[in-house]
């Protein structure tokens, strides 16, 4: 297996993204990332690159993207562009010479569970969504425009010193992206909710609200003691593995 570049144009901008394709894939399974922490990124540690490489060797095509203002994607965080974003992804893996005509799974952690969700509200192409530590309402970043806009900025994913033009609207998406609103849209289609009971970040209490929200079927994979990176966690990828591997799609 070797990791390649996939191209991804998303409102006019090239993000960075990437795919495994394991042997005799039988699903594309695209990972999306949360919003970043202000830790220092340990060097040894692969990212979903790493993560990407472990699905595809369980038998999938692993594709990852870095949304809009992460890492080596230009532009600026917003809920509705990151949605975007993944659909953009969605219509590269379409178009792709090894993931076309696979079925797709999307599995977001964190922020991006919500993403992965609101994207598969819409896109009935999607066949099954995995989210791990997912808030049902991605408020839980601040009471307010102006705190989110500036712990976001601090973060380095809003750089350009205007943006948002209109903060007002750009609160609105943040509040319509609310996970509780749309996951009652993915059923009939399988739905994984993985949450760790010691997630100080967003806490479990989250994962509850989004299984009692969501119809059938569905699975609530409550992981004791884990916290909220459960990429980094090696229940965590374990539970995404084995529910992969049963899904029928």
């Amino acid at each position: 297996m070797r990791m390649r570049a996939l191209l991804v144009e998303s409102d006019g901008m090239s993000l960075s993204a990437g795919i495994v394709v394991g042997p005799q894939p039988r699903a594309a399974v695209v990972l999306c990332h949360g919003i970043p922490g202000s830790a220092r990124r340990d060097p040894r540690d692969e990212g979903y690159g790493g993560l990407a490489r472990v699905v595809a060797g369980r038998g999938y095509a692993a594709a990852w993207l870095d949304f809009r203002g992460v890492r080596d994607s230009p532009g600026d965080f917003s809920a509705a562009g990151w949605i975007r974003d993944l659909e953009a992804m969605l219509d590269a893996l379409s178009r792709d010479r090894e993931a076309a005509g696979l079925p797709v799974v999307a599995a977001g952690s964190s922020a991006g569970g919500a993403i992965a969700i609101a994207a598969a509200a819409r896109r009935p192409d999607v066949a099954a969504v995995a989210t791990l530590a997912t808030p049902a309402s991605l408020r839980l970043l601040a009471d307010d425009p102006a705190t989110a806009i500036a712990r976001l900025r601090n973060l380095g994913i809003i750089r350009d010193p205007a943006f948002p033009r209109d903060p007002a609207a750009w609160w609105d998406e943040i509040d319509e992206l609310s996970s509780d609103r749309h996951v009652a849209a993915i059923a009939p289609r399988p739905l994984l909710i993985a949450h760790g009971d010691a997630d100080d970040v967003v806490p479990y209490a989250h994962a509850e609200k989004l299984y009692a929200a969501a119809g059938y079927p569905k699975e609530l994979a409550r992981l004791p003691g884990a916290g909220h990176q459960l990429r980094k966690d090696e229940r965590g990828i374990a539970c995404l593995l084995d529910w992969l591997d049963r899904l029928k799609l």
